[in-house]
């Protein structure tokens, strides 16, 4: 109990606020869930351990930064401090918003529902929705949270679902902070500095060398968003946030849903076309169709969700299978 107590004094409030929300949260999931009792307090003694665990947690603004930088997806948020210096803090919000459910995500309710449904179709490795998923989401939301209001807010978007929804999102949850803001839209961006035609179709912050978000930042950041901009984001964000659909696209400058099979198609096209290949007709790796069609697709949806779809064409008749589908690198499928 000492050592536990000396753990807890160290954390920060707003540490000990999200650790708390995090292990609410857990509790209320075991609480409702159909396990035995054995499993029931097996989950209990892990978060026992979690707790013993949070002596890591640090401030992250115990030092002090210049700008905070607020990007989508981890990858996205490594590419930018490699690129800026120092001076400034970048937070990736871990998630993909061009896909699964974004009902209410700013509330509580809404994201239980959004991790439900991505853990109920999509694979994923490690045990992430498990373990790590609403643990990840809720540390960035308390990161955002936790923002010193005298700290300048930069917002990177690019012209895709994802990162338009995202600086929606973001908007919504810095309502309340009186901060600068600035938003960096890196395709246009790009397209006015380095005068390329090639980007156009990558249009991802994350597929920008470090170096250019660097210059990027350094060249187009000028004026901060007025209370109109910014209330008209917030809006945006109500109306998207009462949705229901699961697959969002970027077409004429708009966010709109898409039906979830919009790309069974796509995938059927890429087996076709490999079947002609072959002697006769055999069984194709389905890392191999999913890789191909998600090459085609400017990363409009992950390889997760691509798999999700294949495996939905399977149960629907539209392919055979061989092997369990417990991941693409573990079964192969052909055309009935």
């Amino acid at each position: 109990m000492d050592e536990l107590q000396e753990i807890i004094q160290k954390l920060s409030g707003d540490n000990a606020k999200s650790l708390l929300l995090n292990l609410m949260y857990r509790i209320q999931e075991i609480k409702e869930s159909k396990n035995s009792q054995e499993e029931k307090i097996e989950k209990i003694y892990f978060l026992y351990e979690k707790i013993l665990n949070v002596s890591k947690y640090k401030n992250p603004f115990e030092r002090e930064y210049k700008k905070v930088h607020l990007v989508c997806g981890e990858s996205q948020a490594g590419s930018l401090k490699v690129g800026l210096d120092r001076e400034n803090m970048v937070i990736g919000f871990p998630d993909f918003f061009a896909e699964g459910p974004i009902w209410e995500l700013h509330k509580k309710v809404g994201q239980k529902h959004r991790h439900e449904w991505l853990r109920d179709h999509l694979i994923f490795y490690n045990d992430y929705f498990e373990d790590e998923y609403q643990n990840r989401f809720s540390k960035t939301i308390a990161k955002i949270e936790a923002i010193p209001e005298h700290l300048p807010i930069v917002i990177w978007t690019a012209e895709n679902a994802n990162e338009q929804i995202g600086l929606r999102f973001f908007m919504y949850l810095l309502k309340d902070k009186s901060n600068d803001i600035y938003v960096i839209n890196t395709t246009f961006s790009y397209l006015d500095l380095f005068q390329s035609e090639e980007f156009y179709s990558e249009v991802h912050t994350g597929e920008v060398p470090p170096e250019k978000l660097n210059m990027i930042f350094q060249k187009t950041i000028t004026k901060s968003l007025t209370a109109e901009e910014r209330t008209a984001f917030e809006k945006e964000w109500v109306v998207l946030s009462q949705t229901v659909d699961v697959i969002r696209i970027l077409e004429n400058n708009k966010i709109i849903p898409a039906t979830e099979d919009f790309l069974d198609e796509s995938v059927i096209s890429v087996a076709q076309k490999i079947h002609a290949k072959q002697r006769e007709k055999d069984f194709i790796k389905a890392g191999r169709i999913i890789g191909e069609v998600f090459a085609q697709i400017e990363n409009k949806v992950s390889d997760a969700f691509l798999e999700y779809r294949l495996r939905s064409l399977i149960y629907n008749g539209v392919f055979e299978i061989k092997g369990i589908p417990k991941g693409m690198q573990y079964y192969s499928v052909k055309l009935r």
